[in-house]
């Protein structure tokens, strides 16, 4: 799926707030169709993200009202407003990908009550990858020193650019950054010759083969990849063990609800969300989607930490691993949660 790059942007970009599953009683409460009472969890969607689409197809498949759930989801353009939904109490659950995740953590150390409840997604791009501008192209040392690789500054974008640097066999120290915060500036620094290499995915691509710019590399073979993770209030976490619990299992069925039946699926979401049906089809399946907490996703989320640490994003080196909480996944998916916290014991 397309890779959304997580940028700061004010909590009031909360675009829709709606109340999914169930109906509402004379006093407010929520029943099922039977009459159970349900149990209400308030998510932070970002936009676009499979958390958004399982919860959608789930409710609609009667999944949540299943487990005793009902979804109250608020959509933000951003992963980063979706975990300061938790933080002010406005949310119970938020996501954040890794970047963006080793980032908050370290720089909020002092005064933090976030935890990772759950994997929830990794993607590699198939159609994503490294492009040179033409003269570039075979002579990739000639990199060193050139006039730069587009970056946005303080997002993921810094770390992608240093594993492709690194995989071309390049010294990232010899490398430029050219800062461009979105398309129409990206676009322009290309056009005008003022740029010699970017990462890119999804529609970017074919506007940067436009501009005669060349592919020397697929996302795939460097391994760039965007992990995500649904993270909760260690607070809620810690009351709601079984709630939390029942709310992954119900989005892993919604998600595999929407694998089996992918046409009817993209048919749903394109009217209720107005992507392409083609194109969300595309971009579900360039998703793999496990929920637990895996010691591989750990592995992967550590790598990122480290990078972020040893480029100045935080001023204190910390171990990631202190802010998992387990005890939900495990009970929902204890084959799939493996994670090793012994370092964070010692």
């Amino acid at each position: 799926m397309k890779i959304h790059n997580i940028f700061k942007t004010a909590a009031a970009l909360a675009v829709s707030t709606s109340l999914l599953t169930a109906c509402a009683g004379n006093n407010g409460s929520q029943t099922a169709s039977d009459g159970t009472e349900l149990r209400t969890i308030r998510v932070a969607n970002m936009t676009g993200e499979p958390d958004q689409y399982a919860g959608y197809i789930g409710t609609q498949q009667g999944i949540f009202e299943k487990y005793g759930i009902m979804l109250q989801t608020t959509e933000f353009v951003a992963g980063i407003n979706t975990v300061d939904s938790v933080v002010t109490g406005t949310a119970d659950i938020g996501l954040l990908a890794d970047f963006a995740a080793a980032n908050r953590f370290g720089n909020t150390l002092e005064a933090n009550n976030l935890v990772i409840a759950s994997d929830l997604s990794s993607s590699v791009s198939t159609t994503g990858g490294i492009f040179v501008a033409p003269k570039y192209a075979e002579d990739i040392s000639s990199l060193d020193g050139s006039e730069g690789w587009i970056t946005n500054i303080g997002t993921v974008s810094e770390y992608y650019n240093w594993q492709a640097q690194t995989y071309l066999g390049l010294d990232p120290d010899k490398q430029n950054a050219v800062n461009a915060t979105d398309a129409s500036t990206i676009l322009g620094v290309i056009h005008n010759g003022n740029a010699s290499a970017i990462v890119t995915s999804g529609a970017m691509v074919e506007k940067v083969e436009n501009e005669g710019w060349v592919k020397v590399a697929e996302s795939k073979d460097v391994d760039i990849r965007i992990s995500a993770y649904l993270i909760t209030s260690r607070n809620f976490a810690e009351n709601n063990t079984d709630l939390l619990a029942d709310y992954l299992k119900a989005l892993n069925e919604s998600a595999q609800y929407i694998n089996d039946h992918l046409d009817e699926s993209a048919k749903a979401v394109s009217a209720k969300f107005g992507i392409d049906e083609e194109i969300f089809k595309s971009n579900w399946q360039q998703y793999t989607i496990q929920f637990g907490l895996s010691e591989k996703s750990a592995a992967h989320l550590d790598e990122v930490n480290a990078w972020a640490f040893q480029h100045g994003k935080f001023p204190t080196e910390y171990n990631i691993r202190q802010f998992y909480y387990t005890a939900a996944a495990e009970k929902a998916f204890p084959e799939n949660t493996d994670v090793d916290l012994s370092s964070v014991n010692q």
